[in-house]
């Protein structure tokens, strides 16, 4: 746990399974294969992003916890599947290439507007743009080379993955290091089952 007075990057994320991670590591690895100036992601840490919080004074993590601890508790379990690929905010200019996550249970969406309105009661602005459950793959560094991976990805972009159950949150770390992104986990939300 950091110290009180320091400052901490965190997130509000969903674990994946193994299963998940591995498929989303053969899709980079295909990917890669058509070129593209992409800062691709360590599938071993790819999470469903929630709400990000930013950098933040630690000793606020103890009322956040608080404050959304319940919004988890109610939760109930929900099934998704991996599927769909694309990029933000489009083909033209990609910046981030994606996996796209069912939430046919429509089970995410009003857990992430009950998170945004909890958390803003703490003072966090509301995100701005509508939750879409992606999971990102890469961070497109520039246009070079890039339009034999934009075609490879509206070709393919209907692929369909595994299915995962989601029965928990986590607050999680964040890292920045020039290796990328080192995530710890501070507090763990079960869901109600």
């Amino acid at each position: 746990m950091p110290e009180k007075n320091d400052e901490v990057r965190v997130f509000f994320a969903i674990e994946l399974p193994e299963t998940i991670k591995l498929f989303l590591k053969q899709i980079a690895t295909d990917l890669k294969k058509h070129g593209g100036d992409v800062r691709w992601v360590n599938p071993a840490g790819v999470h469903l992003t929630l709400k990000f919080l930013g950098e933040i004074r630690s000793d606020l993590l103890k009322a956040i916890e608080d404050e959304v601890r319940p919004i988890f508790a109610y939760q109930k379990l929900s099934a998704h599947r991996v599927a769909k690929l694309g990029v933000f905010p489009d083909l033209r200019k990609p910046r981030v290439v994606w996996v796209g996550c069912s939430d046919d249970s429509g089970a995410l969406v009003p857990l992430v507007s009950k998170l945004e309105d909890s958390l803003a009661t703490l003072g966090f602005p509301k995100e701005k743009r509508p939750f879409r459950a992606h999971l990102t793959l890469g961070r497109v560094r520039s246009s070079k080379g890039i339009s034999g991976l934009t075609d490879v990805i509206q070709e393919s972009a209907d692929i369909s993955g595994p299915s995962f159950v989601v029965d928990h949150a986590i607050l999680f770390r964040s890292i920045l290091k020039p290796s990328g992104a080192e995530y710890s986990p501070l507090f763990r939300f079960d869901f109600s089952g």
